[in-house]
């Protein structure tokens, strides 16, 4: 991921073309087969017949390739057909050497018709794709790389291939009060989760700018979880009492001189805070119930506060990292990567931490996992669409 985008959030996650999913070699399988029933045939009337080559090339061909290659390759096979039969072929008998290669020809012009199958329902897909994903953005949208001297970045991973948004948010908002981030996670995973996700990141993008604390804040997306839920419950003749839903939460805040970040956790994991000095687990001193559950809670919703600068970078991640696991059980744990990482920016540190959890679980995660990274230089870079002498200073004050 480049440090000069202009823009971060969520990144495709469409399908490629099969001829992509595929070893290139794959694509000379079908002309292999019809040189090997030449090869085996032909030499050995009698004794073998090629014709189930010739057939399984059509069919393979119809996977791989476009509608007049397989054109081709079905004639091709006729003719090779042709080949075999007064070849060899005829030394069995013409009456049944004739109806073989009749069967032959039917089953490889047979490929046309499936390959054109395959395209209609490949281009359907592709297009519920990109309406799914347009549909996902709108969701999740893009986050500004930069404001000011606020650098940030995102990423984002679904446990459900089908989907490229779960149960996990992340919103981001330049406001009066400094940059506020919102990661959490909603109770569930999957699609389900999803109307969830969105009444909470459109309800922090509007009352971020005309909150002036944090508290009141998450005060204020608390009772919109709240309502979300009883909204839920009501549509779908439940007790909202007892529908158990909420979301874990942190928001934080990094004021415009950049001097600290302030942080309140609803129940969520734990931030980490990377300087020269130090990487810290930032547990929170009071955490409080998960938004959604703040009616339960009677004592006073608190933030707290740590040095923030330039040389420091803050983590924000959801269990789907921290709670990774191997074969044998054990947890992911982000410390060494980040270590390794963190001088190189955030979109250096999330695309590691993701490629390293992969490598942990063997490529198989189980939840849902959200990563933002945000750190502050000395000078906001001048953005002009590609590397300037403003951008490179802001590079190396990380």
């Amino acid at each position: 991921m480049s440090p000069y985008r202009t823009a971060t959030g969520l990144m495709t996650h469409a399908q490629r073309n099969e001829s992509d999913l595929l070893p290139r070699w794959t694509r000379s399988v079908p002309f292999v087969l019809v040189a090997l029933a030449l090869v085996i045939d032909l030499p050995s009337p009698g004794a073998f017949s090629g014709d189930v080559f010739l057939i399984l090339s059509s069919m393979l061909a119809s996977c791989l390739y476009s509608q007049r290659a397989v054109v081709w390759v079905a004639l091709l096979n006729s003719v090779a057909g042709l080949a075999l039969l007064f070849g060899s072929h005829m030394a069995d008998g013409t009456r049944h050497a004739v109806i073989d290669y009749v069967a032959m020809v039917i089953l490889a012009w047979a490929s046309v018709p499936l390959c054109r199958l395959r395209l209609t329902l490949r281009r359907r897909l592709q297009g519920a794709r990109l309406v799914a994903e347009s549909a996902q953005r709108a969701v999740l949208p893009p986050v500004r790389a930069w404001w000011g001297r606020t650098w940030i970045a995102v990423r984002y991973e679904a446990a459900s291939a089908a989907a490229a948004v779960g149960g996990d948010l992340y919103a981001a908002e330049h406001t009066p009060y400094g940059v506020r981030l919102l990661i959490g996670d909603v109770r569930g995973k999957g699609l389900d989760s999803i109307p969830g996700v969105a009444a909470l990141v459109g309800s922090f993008r509007e009352a971020a700018h005309h909150t002036p604390t944090l508290p009141e804040l998450a005060r204020h997306l608390d009772a919109a979880v709240a309502r979300h839920t009883r909204e839920v419950a009501a549509v779908s003749g439940e007790d909202a009492a007892n529908s158990e839903q909420f979301t874990t939460a942190a928001i934080a805040q990094i004021p415009a001189d950049g001097t600290e970040v302030r942080l309140i956790n609803r129940g969520h994991c734990p931030a980490f805070l990377v300087s020269e000095d130090a990487l810290q687990v930032w547990e929170p001193e009071n955490p409080g119930l998960p938004l959604g559950l703040g009616e339960f809670e009677t004592g006073a919703w608190k933030d707290e506060s740590r040095p923030f600068g330039p040389g420091h970078l803050l983590l924000l991640c959801t269990d789907g990292l921290l709670e990774a696991r191997d074969a044998e059980g054990r947890f992911f744990t982000p410390d060494e990567e980040l270590r390794k990482s963190w001088r190189d920016g955030p979109p250096a540190v999330v695309e590691r931490l993701a490629r390293a959890a992969h490598a942990h679980t063997d490529g198989v995660l189980t939840d849902d996992m959200a990563l933002v990274a945000v750190t502050c230089v000395e000078h906001a870079p001048s953005y002009d669409g590609a590397r300037t002498p403003a951008s490179e200073a802001a590079r190396r004050a990380v």
